[in-house]
Formats: C-alpha cells, sequence, structure tokens
C-alpha cells in the first residue's frame, strides 16, 4: 500500500511539469511568431494597424513565406478551421523575408475596413512557413498569429445554453459539470464559468476560469466546485457571466457522501455484524436466568 501511494504521489507530482511543458512555446519547430493573439478594433471606413515578430531559431538562414487566412471554429471542441480569406482587408507589410540564424524581424500590417461595413467579427490568421526540406525529406515550418477582429457599431454578444448537466450523486472532493454554450451574437465573448455550492450550513467559495467563445458554434464548457466536508443534500449553481455582464446559470439538487463517510457505515455494519450476534445471545441467556 504504501509504494502505491508512493507511486500515485510521484505520479501528481509529474503532471503539472508535464502541462507546463506542453503549454511553452515549440521553440525546437525552429520558427517562431509572437504575439500569439491580438484583438483589434476598428470603425467602417477606417483601419487597424499592428506589428507582429517572426524570429528563426534554427542554425540556418531561413526564407521565410508570410500569408493570410480566416480562421472559424468547430463545434464543442473548438478545433481550429483555416480557408482564404472572403475579403482582401488584411495588408501586410511583406510577404517574403530571409532570417540569418536567431534573428528577428518586425513585420507592419493594417486591416483597411470598407465604409458601410456590418459591425461585427472577422478572424484572421496571419502564417510564418519556412521549408526545411532536404535529402528528399519534406518538412515545411509554420508558425500562427491570431487576430480577432472586430468592426465598430451594433455589436450583439449574446449567448445561451444549448444544455448542462452536472452530476446528482457525488463521493470525490470536486463536483463536475458541463456547459454546452452557444453565441448567437455577431461578435466573439468572454465567458467566466463558474460553480458555488450552498447547503443548511455551509456556502463554499465560487470556482472560475474564463473562455471564449465564437460566433455561431457551441462550445463545450466544462467547470468544478469543491465538495464539503459533511454528507447531505445541496443545492448547486453553476453557469457563466460574460464580459457584458450576462448571467447565465442553471441549479439542481445533488447528493454528495464523502468517502469517509462510506468507510464508516461500512466499518459500523462489520462491527455490528460481528457483535450482534454476541449481544443476542447474551440477552437470550439473560432472559432465560431470570
Amino acid at each position: 500500500m504504501k509504494r502505491l501511494l508512493l507511486l500515485v504521489s510521484l505520479f501528481a507530482l509529474f503532471l503539472p511539469a508535464v502541462a507546463h511543458a506542453d503549454s511553452a512555446p515549440a521553440r525546437e519547430r525552429g520558427l517562431l511568431i509572437t504575439p500569439l493573439r491580438q484583438y483589434l478594433k476598428a470603425d467602417a471606413g477606417s483601419s487597424a494597424k499592428s506589428t507582429f515578430s517572426v524570429a528563426n531559431l534554427t542554425d540556418k538562414p531561413l526564407a521565410v513565406s508570410l500569408s493570410v487566412q480566416q480562421f472559424s471554429v468547430t463545434d464543442y471542441v473548438y478545433n481550429y478551421k483555416f480557408e482564404a480569406p472572403k475579403n482582401d482587408w488584411v495588408h501586410l507589410g511583406m510577404h517574403d523575408l530571409v532570417l540569418q540564424p536567431n534573428q528577428t524581424q518586425l513585420v507592419p500590417y493594417s486591416i483597411d475596413v470598407p465604409a458601410k461595413s456590418a459591425p461585427g467579427g472577422h478572424y484572421y490568421t496571419l502564417f510564418a512557413s519556412a521549408d526545411l526540406s532536404s535529402q528528399g525529406v519534406k518538412n515545411t515550418i509554420q508558425a500562427a498569429d491570431l487576430i480577432y477582429f472586430t468592426v465598430g457599431g451594433q455589436l450583439t454578444t449574446v449567448s445561451h445554453l444549448q444544455s448542462s448537466s452536472i452530476q446528482w450523486l457525488v463521493f470525490g472532493r470536486t463536483i463536475p459539470f458541463r456547459l454546452n454554450a452557444v453565441d448567437t451574437g455577431n461578435n466573439h465573448v468572454f465567458v467566466y464559468v463558474s460553480g458555488e455550492l450552498h447547503g443548511l450550513f455551509v456556502r463554499l467559495p465560487q470556482t472560475s476560469s474564463a473562455h471564449l467563445l465564437m460566433p455561431g458554434a457551441v462550445r463545450k464548457l466544462e467547470g468544478s466546485i469543491q465538495s464539503p466536508v459533511l454528507p447531505g443534500i445541496y443545492k448547486a449553481n453553476y453557469g457563466y457571466k460574460t464580459d457584458a455582464g450576462w448571467i447565465i446559470e442553471e441549479s439542481r439538487l445533488i447528493v454528495y457522501i464523502p468517502p469517509w463517510f462510506i468507510a464508516l457505515l461500512l466499518a459500523t455494519l462489520l462491527l455490528l455484524g460481528r457483535y450482534w450476534p454476541r449481544l443476542r445471545k447474551k440477552k437470550v441467556r439473560e432472559e432465560a436466568s431470570q
């Protein structure tokens, strides 16, 4: 048992290191673009100007080509989909460059919005690509900068829940819940998912996490609420709040049975099963002797 606990502890310590490594920039790929995301806004008939940096992290010169695509997301899992731009609003300051080893180049660009353009979100990807093919082995590397661009005006950031779920019978340290949210407006919106538990003598603090909703796509949002100490029936409030102040919330009753309570109940039953026959026989003898 001690060995098992030690292995579990080591595995728990290793997980954060893996997650941190996965979230770090993949510098070993040889091409780096920064920033990874930009949020820009301009009114119809005007322009937004910005820059991004492309860095060669290899030990050889790189011929880098720059391009623009639009992106959208798939339902629920929010995987990215890229396609050719439906307009020619994005103008790069250059399309090709040669970077020496460890050299960084700043690239200007603008987004020029035609007059009378409708308000709402437009989503672009700025790609930097380089060909590292050698000896017949094809190897192309890419880096991307996601642009969340908003045309100013009458913006509608409306969202609603398509569905939601929460465990009604809980044994663990957290109470997981799931929300399927859809942005039915014309622009992206940030939402802050949270959950809270209410009982007769307890109110556990909220937990919160931030997410982005894209227009027209359903996103699966997951969260959890800290479990209480004592068993019982509790009311769970869970949902999200948008950056515009709208609150979408669900309420459900849940039954919480902690592991220690199950262990105590089993131990009590075992003790009763062991000693009850003896107590019963003793009582019978006492009644017979009277």
